[in-house]
């Protein structure tokens, strides 16, 4: 029986490999960026704006030949740009990556004419051409975030790569505002809505990128105040027989909820309803964008490995599958679908770089795409 088990695993290790050789595997680190020009580069080390061990890729999001990252700055200092891209065509481990759109965005661009000026992007999302970008405005967001510019909503042209929007996010955000995910998702209709998630005031903030109107949706519930300083709130685009839904839930909030974002009234008068109570802790770190939302755990057991929950079926254990193994020392922090019709994931040793034990090479983070584990294991949520 043992000896059945071992070749199993063997298997299924065999298969991952398979697709990570046809597919690609990319270790990412702030080691490894590439500037417009030495002088830039020199410049950014000379006056402390590059610090490798603080640059950390956290989300990501794929188009057909590249895959855009965001590296928020988590601290006061360090990092020279918080959204870059890389090709992922050229199937390098290590690919450079550079800034995006342009260095000129990043830095003291504030003298230079019509440049839009982005100070800490946190989270992005591609749809139909265009990556929108969460600008938070704030840095050392992990510590005492402080203020250096208004957050706003970026909208890039993948095909011309130029900035085509920045929707300033101050009219409708407060001081404790605290700007963590965004997304966006197609109404029946076509009309496109852009969802940011606002954990410190209890809020989604809703753009209509048709007629370019903000608006904010009160969540059914709020937090404990214990948890308020840890708190996030997890946005999830989903897609069921035809219709959009945003998920959303708080991490430590035991409830799941949705939000009916195919119909254009229920996006303008807030039509949540509840979805489930959360079986286990669940840590989202995304969707294929259909009906699957893949998470991991938290509170107990190896809460590394990534799951998929079918929204079709009951908000239970049962209904969940493990769909990939992360490295002992690795935490997965976002999952997308993407590049070659594959779901992949984004997973670094996180843990160590919040408490500071990284060296001077600073942390690694592995895109890679989900390896697929047997269904047979999802008991071990248990």
């Amino acid at each position: 029986m043992v000896l059945i088990e071992i070749t199993f695993l063997l298997l299924v290790e065999m298969s991952w490999l398979e697709a990570a050789d046809k597919y690609g595997t990319f270790l990412l680190s702030g080691s490894n960026l590439e500037w417009p020009s030495v002088a830039e580069e020199s410049s950014d080390i000379l006056f402390g704006r590059y610090e490798p061990r603080k640059i950390l890729v956290h989300g990501f999001q794929m188009d057909d030949e590249r895959a855009y990252v965001a590296m928020p700055r988590f601290m006061k200092t360090g990092v020279p740009w918080s959204l870059g891209v890389f090709r992922l065509d050229v199937m390098d481990f290590e690919p450079d990556i550079r800034p995006y759109p342009d260095y000129s965005n990043y830095g003291s661009c504030g003298g230079r004419g019509t440049t839009t000026c982005i100070v800490n992007v946190v989270d992005v999302y591609i749809e139909n051409g265009v990556l929108w970008a969460l600008d938070t405005g704030t840095i050392n967001v992990m510590w005492k975030p402080l203020r250096q510019g208004p957050a706003q909503l970026i909208s890039v042209n993948l095909t011309t790569h130029t900035v085509i929007g920045a929707t300033d996010l101050s009219v409708i955000t407060w001081p404790d505002s605290v700007l963590e995910y965004v997304v966006a998702v197609r109404s029946l209709c076509g009309r496109l809505n852009v969802y940011v998630s606002d954990v410190g005031r209890h809020k989604i903030i809703v753009y209509d990128v048709d007629t370019g109107s903000l608006h904010a949706i009160q969540l059914p519930e709020t937090i404990p105040m214990d948890s308020h300083r840890r708190a996030v709130l997890h946005l999830v685009p989903v897609g069921v027989a035809g219709r959009g839904y945003l998920y959303f839930t708080y991490r430590h909030s035991g409830y799941m909820f949705a939000l009916d974002a195919w119909s254009r009234e229920s996006v303008t008068y807030g039509s949540v309803s509840e979805v489930g109570v959360k079986p286990v802790g669940m840590h989202v770190l995304g969707s294929d964008r259909g009906t699957n939302v893949y998470f991991r755990t938290t509170g107990g057991g190896n809460d590394n490995d990534v799951w998929a929950w079918d929204v079709n079926r009951p908000l239970e254990v049962r209904s969940f599958v493990l769909v990939h193994r992360s490295y002992l020392y690795l935490t997965p922090t976002a999952v997308a679908a993407g590049w070659q019709n594959m779901v992949w994931t984004v997973e670094s040793n996180y843990d160590e770089y919040i408490t500071g034990n990284v060296d001077c090479t600073g942390p690694r983070a592995l895109l890679r795409p989900l390896n697929g584990c047997a269904a047979d294991d999802s008991n071990e949520i248990l």
